[in-house]
């Protein structure tokens, strides 16, 4: 801890004693003005008769303090001389760099063969709905007639109850005939795609199971070449002294007990001031003393009769 770190920590006492003085009793006379002491605490400070030890204690720990700082930079030194270049990421890392590699190059294959398989299907619906149309021209040909003559008489002739009922039972005949025959087309085609399909999604299957294995094998000698350029660069490593130390331990002992006894010594100077300043404020009477005037006031500076009483 410096010197200016010393004193910005004993500035910070803004008022050191309030109510020191011996107060009279009070009267009917208007209040005395209060009578203040100023201690200027840098002064105070330096003067103070421990003051010396705590320079050379600061002098101490600087020189610890440049010593670790230049143990740490030649260990730095040798360090980057004599480390090899160490492995950039680890197996885990590989691994799922080449499992991500394996992933996208799968979806575009995937994609590719989605896209054949969807040509080929478009081509063959487009072949079958054809096919449909033809047939249900036919039907339409075959039933329609039938269907709108029997329509037509349930609307515009007067029949029984009778005959209506059979006409009714004969139109709905016609109707489910005709929807069977179209449903049977349907399914029929349907059935058809399927099987016309089935050997082409096969082959796809079977190529992107081919290419699945051939990626694998492509990604695996890889990752293996890498694997082992990685065990090398361990091995490697582990032939080299260990220079991750940086900071001799013996040092940094040192300095941190110096700081330790620097501490110990500004809160006993500290200390020693504040009483020695309360003492001579109740000698003099005073009602308050504060540090270096930093307010308008004005007041009786006792800095020399604390650095007095220090001294004793």
């Amino acid at each position: 801890m410096s010197t200016r770190r010393f004193l910005i920590v004993t500035l910070a006492l803004m008022m050191l004693v309030a109510g020191c003085g011996t107060k009279k009793d009070q009267d009917t006379k208007a209040p005395a003005q209060p009578q203040v002491g100023i201690i200027d605490m840098n002064k105070a400070v330096k003067g103070h008769p421990k003051y010396n030890q705590f320079l050379t204690l600061e002098k101490q720990a600087n020189t610890i303090a440049a010593k670790v700082e230049q143990a740490a930079l030649a260990q730095q030194n040798q360090s980057n001389q004599t480390m090899p270049e160490m492995p950039q990421g680890n197996m885990a890392e590989l691994n799922k760099a080449f499992e991500q590699e394996y992933n996208e190059k799968m979806a575009v294959k995937q994609k590719e063969m989605n896209t054949r398989l969807a040509t080929k299907e478009a081509a063959l619906h487009k072949t079958l709905s054809e096919e449909l149309k033809v047939y249900s021209e036919a039907v339409d040909k075959e039933f329609q007639p039938q269907i709108f003559n029997l329509q037509l008489k349930l609307k515009t002739v007067q029949l029984t109850k009778e005959e209506t009922t059979s006409l009714q039972g004969e139109l709905e005949t016609l109707q489910n005939q005709y929807a069977k025959k179209m449903d049977e087309k349907q399914a029929q085609l349907v059935k058809q795609m399927e099987q016309s399909m089935a050997p082409e999604q096969a082959a796809v299957q079977e190529e992107l199971g081919a290419y699945s294995n051939q990626l694998n094998q492509e990604l695996s000698k890889q990752a293996a070449a890498k694997e082992a350029e990685l065990a090398v660069r361990s091995a490697q490593q582990a032939t080299i002294p260990d220079t991750t130390k940086l900071v001799d331990d013996d040092l940094s002992e040192q300095l941190v007990m110096k700081q330790q006894e620097m501490r110990t010594l500004q809160d006993s100077i500290i200390e020693n001031i504040k009483d020695k300043t309360g003492k001579v404020a109740v000698e003099r009477g005073f009602d308050a003393v504060l540090t270096n005037a930093l307010v308008n006031v004005s007041g009786v500076d006792i800095t020399d009769a604390v650095i007095a009483e220090c001294n004793k």
